[in-house]
């Protein structure tokens, strides 16, 4: 089975740190986000992976080869941000095989083997307490009635989480290639939320699966809040020298100094130092130094 997953983004959000990788492989509990969503994926019978690629593609490329001997890996760039659909569609052949898409940006918790399993389409929901904020899905029993971006006035409270089970790679395309032939686009690009609306309004049924634990990746502090919840004990490279400290759920990788420092809840990307520190919830960034500095624990 095939899965998707687009990592072409240049993930303005998590700035300055992604401008030096790929924001799928910034670490979170030892290891980068996409390791964490290719290990949940493994032992489903996914054994194609297609990313989409773009910025800092080849760390991508480079990151894979580590993955070679579990899944077979290509790569499609995608030369122009013309949004999630679009970005999808690079990677569907003209089959009616099934396809897994997943968001490079999240770590989802849920049955995935159930999911995989489905006969229908499925989209990965988790209640929100403001949908209103979030792409959504109304249902009646069982089956999705309605995919609706952003409701002013919702009518569920089910949030479209960015995993996706389609049972026909083709019937995907036909309604993406229903987008580009009609310019039909939200907030100017071709959204994958308007092409399963498509496919919906064309006769396909959709139902929903719920994901147990939705952990965002997207910004500094969701990063920060799912390091957290998934580090069951500090991470700490081997390649690292820790001196004189106090470390709680912190995530350390190679090449990283700290001397006589207080350390919560925080990244250290490659090169870091920090030296007579109390910090907390905070990402360090890329052979960035503190000393001297105490941000309140």
């Amino acid at each position: 089975m095939k899965a998707i997953i687009p990592v072409a983004g240049h993930g303005t959000r998590l700035e300055p740190h992604s401008n030096y990788t790929q924001k799928c492989l910034l670490p979170v509990a030892g290891k980068p986000i996409l390791a964490h969503i290719l290990d949940r994926i493994t032992d489903v019978g996914i054994d194609e992976v297609v990313l989409i690629i773009g910025h800092h593609g080849d760390h991508v490329r480079a990151f894979c080869k580590t993955y070679s001997e579990k899944m077979k890996f290509t790569f499609v760039e995608q030369k122009e941000q013309l949004g999630l659909g679009h970005a999808v569609g690079l990677g569907l052949s003209d089959v009616d095989d099934p396809v897994l898409v997943i968001l490079g940006d999240s770590i989802f918790e849920m049955d995935y083997l159930k999911f995989v399993s489905s006969s229908y389409n499925s989209i990965g929901v988790f209640e929100v307490p403001d949908p209103e904020r979030f792409g959504i899905v109304e249902t009646d029993r069982q089956l999705i009635t309605q995919f609706v971006e952003k409701p002013e006035n919702p009518k569920s409270n089910l949030a479209i989480g960015g995993i996706y089970w389609i049972s026909s790679q083709g019937k995907l395309q036909h309604s993406l290639n229903h987008l580009y032939d009609n310019k039909i686009k939200t907030k100017n690009e071709f959204q994958l939320t308007d092409a399963l609306q498509h496919m919906l309004l064309c006769g396909e049924d959709f139902t929903t699966s719920i994901i147990d634990n939705c952990l965002d990746c997207g910004i500094p502090e969701t990063l920060l809040a799912t390091n957290k919840e998934l580090l069951k004990e500090n991470f700490i490279h081997t390649n690292a020298s820790v001196e004189n400290s106090v470390l709680s759920n912190v995530t350390i990788m190679e090449n990283c100094t700290i001397v006589n420092a207080e350390l919560e809840n925080i990244i250290m990307l490659p090169g870091a130092t920090v030296k007579d520190c109390k910090l907390r919830d905070k990402i360090i960034g890329y052979n960035e130094t503190f000393n001297h500095v105490e941000l309140a624990l």
